[in-house]
């Protein structure tokens, strides 16, 4: 299996230019940190995709300082926000799906298994390694399960993609705006919104309150007063692994997040991202108190539900 990755992952660097170098690296390493929390919160799904990509994995306690309470909250908040559109999707019982910058995804792994027709917007790298691993990791997955080569702001290459759905969709976006320049998240919704308007459905997201969902995720686990520290450390890992600032502060007030929607013909609503307290994975390595503020924090509305004028 290492040999054959090897080779496979080979070819894939061999299939993009060297002008795109740094995007490969860039993407691989973000999808597979990503991939590391969920895995470390216990989703089977997540360590199976990390077996597969067989690399080590990117941070750990000799390289990352303060390295255990990262884990613990980064984990915390990446199957919070995989947990909470998984359950959103059954509740609303969405059969298409169009999960958008999700990195290899294991929760289209989920939903595909349920019969679901997911398809995984991403870069072209990440398309390669995720329907190589979809093709591994059988059941109903493997022909509900599409990985689609797009830019956010591609107009003509998301819309290709969404066509390929038929019915209402569920669009997933969650963890990419503080990545995006204002020129590309005002394109990448403007795109959003043709699609809900051709298709009908919404999109769901919580990075409108991104940086305030994390610090109060991470309360939950370590206290208020040392939750800023967390969320800062966290800041720094991801800007190393995109050699590039984080643009934390973009569209976190929420009524300038509701104005900008409303200027893309978008209107939004708060809802909270359980119903009930949701069941965990991670729960079996927190303690009663800390599970008891997460069931709180679970209860607030982080969601959002997007949808066209």
């Amino acid at each position: 299996m290492k040999k054959f990755l090897t080779t496979f992952l080979l070819i894939v660097a061999l299939t993009v230019s060297t002008a795109r170098a740094a995007e490969f690296e860039m993407v691989e390493y973000s999808a597979q940190v990503k991939l590391q929390w969920l895995a470390a919160a216990g989703i089977p799904e997540a360590q199976k995709f990390l077996d597969l990509i067989d690399r080590p994995v990117f941070f750990n306690a000799d390289n990352l300082n303060d390295f255990g309470r990262i884990q613990l909250a980064n984990s915390l908040y990446q199957e919070l926000n995989y947990a909470a559109a998984i359950e959103f999707v059954r509740q609303n019982d969405y059969r298409n799906v169009f999960d958008l910058a999700c990195s290899i995804s294991p929760r289209a792994m989920i939903l595909g298994d349920e019969g679901r027709k997911v398809v995984v917007g991403e870069l072209q790298t990440v398309c390669l390694l995720g329907d190589w691993c979809v093709d591994e990791f059988g059941k109903k997955a493997r022909k509900n399960v599409t990985y689609d080569a797009f830019w956010l702001q591609d107009k003509a290459g998301m819309t290709a993609s969404a066509d390929k759905l038929k019915g209402e969709l569920c669009i997933i976006e969650q963890g990419v705006l503080i990545y995006l320049t204002d020129e590309i998240r005002a394109q990448m919704f403007e795109n959003i919104r043709d699609v809900l308007k051709k298709h009908g459905g919404c999109m769901i997201t919580s990075d409108f309150n991104q940086k305030q969902y994390f610090t109060d995720a991470a309360a939950a686990l370590f206290g208020e007063s040392q939750a800023p520290t967390i969320y800062a450390e966290t800041k720094a890992m991801y800007e190393k692994v995109y050699e590039d600032k984080i643009s934390d502060e973009s569209l976190q007030d929420e009524q300038e997040a509701i104005d900008f929607l409303k200027t893309h013909g978008l209107v939004a609503r708060k809802v909270p991202l359980f119903k009930t307290p949701p069941k965990l994975n991670i729960y079996s390595k927190l303690t009663p108190a800390q599970i008891q503020r997460v069931n709180e924090l679970a209860a607030k509305s982080y969601l959002w539900i997007i949808t066209a004028l």
